[in-house]
């Protein structure tokens, strides 16, 4: 930091600066900075095939269809050299005070006391380095919005965000390899644990599924009908080994290409990804955190935080346990507003929720104990 943090992030003179920190460089991008550029370049491919055919064959068109490859090409660019603008030139700053996330000129606070939960979610192949999403609770109906930070690539989240919740991080904290239990804070005590124990699959995952198998079955019947249409061409004449034939031939399959992977991609993720998730899901209640983890992904409540459960009923016998959070002048159930995640939410978000668990009466009885508790909201949905 080439000047004052008090200037740079605009602090207050009083305010006592705890941790300064930006994202690792050099590390893989995430998987929507990668998709995204790969289709483009492949719908591109598909454009400047069809330019090509147009202009084998005479007509006029060739210079439109060009045009819309090249820029499906700087699209796909773009997208690739955005997180060096948007991500790389952020830096992040923890206050006695505030969260401050910065860049540029651009500034974002958000008040430590008003954080309500937060997720780590663990980089797929850089150790030790993670996002650290800070979300508050807000009201629900016309002052619903969304209050976030997300601290994206920093070293050891978790160990950030001890540091943030005013915590002894334990000597294992920044290894999301390690155990959950293991990175507990240092005096925290399990108290629960569980695992969802259904068929781990929700309602967004099963539309996730039924949306790949419909493209499945376009990209079938597309190969199909484009088949039929090569074989005709042959059939009148045109040349296998003929430029009109390669050309046609190649964008036909690598769209057709294109639709099978993102239809096969869908279906496993809405199926068996799930449920590999699923497996991997579990749920630790300690004396002073409620703690999911669900593959890389963490998500962590102050128990404070919590002052009800809305149970859902779900399969076999089983409950979905949504934690109603309270914060400063905001009880809500997401950071969407207070009835939020009655819609069923996909799992891969990992809310503050437990789904399938057996024995619901004594998580609630251990989450509010010495006292009666709440009466449960029942048929959330």
């Amino acid at each position: 930091m080439s000047e004052s943090p008090h200037r740079s992030f605009r602090l207050l003179p009083s305010e006592q600066v705890l941790w300064y920190g930006r994202p690792k460089l050099g590390v893989a991008r995430d998987g929507f900075w990668i998709l995204v550029p790969a289709l483009c370049f492949a719908f591109a491919t598909v454009v400047a095939l069809f330019a090509g055919l147009l202009l084998v064959a005479g007509v006029p068109a060739v210079r439109s269809t060009a045009l819309s490859a090249f820029y499906l090409v700087v699209t796909g660019i773009g997208f690739a050299l955005a997180p060096r603008t948007l991500l790389d030139r952020c830096e992040y700053l923890v206050t006695d005070r505030n969260v401050i996330w910065k860049r540029g000129q651009l500034r974002r606070v958000l008040e430590r006391r008003a954080i309500t939960y937060a997720r780590v979610h663990w980089h797929r192949s850089e150790p030790g380095v993670g996002h650290l999403e800070l979300v508050r609770a807000v009201p629900f109906g016309p002052l619903s919005r969304k209050q976030r930070l997300v601290l994206h690539d920093v070293v050891a989240p978790d160990r950030l965000f001890a540091l943030i919740r005013d915590a002894q991080p334990a000597d294992f904290a920044g290894y999301g390899d390690v155990c959950l239990t293991d990175r507990l804070d240092k005096g925290e005590r399990v108290v629960w644990g569980g695992a969802p124990l259904g068929f781990r699959l929700g309602r967004a995952e099963l539309l996730t599924a039924a949306i790949g198998t419909l493209v499945l079955l376009i990209g079938a019947v597309y190969g199909y009908r484009t088949g039929a249409l090569l074989m005709r061409l042959e059939a009148v004449g045109l040349p296998v080994r003929s430029a009109t034939w390669v050309l046609l031939f190649s964008a036909l399959a690598i769209s057709g290409s294109v639709i099978m992977t993102v239809g096969a991609s869908l279906l496993w993720k809405g199926i068996w990804g799930a449920r590999a998730d699923g497996s991997r899901t579990e749920y630790i209640l300690t004396d002073s955190r409620v703690l999911v983890r669900r593959g890389r992904t963490e998500l962590s409540v102050d128990r404070r935080r919590i002052v009800d459960v809305a149970e859902q009923p779900s399969t076999g016998g089983l409950s979905n346990l949504y934690l109603i959070l309270d914060g400063p002048q905001a009880r809500a159930l997401d950071d969407n507003g207070a009835l939020g995640l009655l819609s069923s939410p996909p799992r891969a978000t990992v809310a503050p929720v437990l789904y399938e668990v057996r024995d619901r009466e004594l998580f609630r009885r251990l989450l509010f104990p010495g006292s009666v508790p709440p009466k449960p909201v029942r048929d959330a949905a």
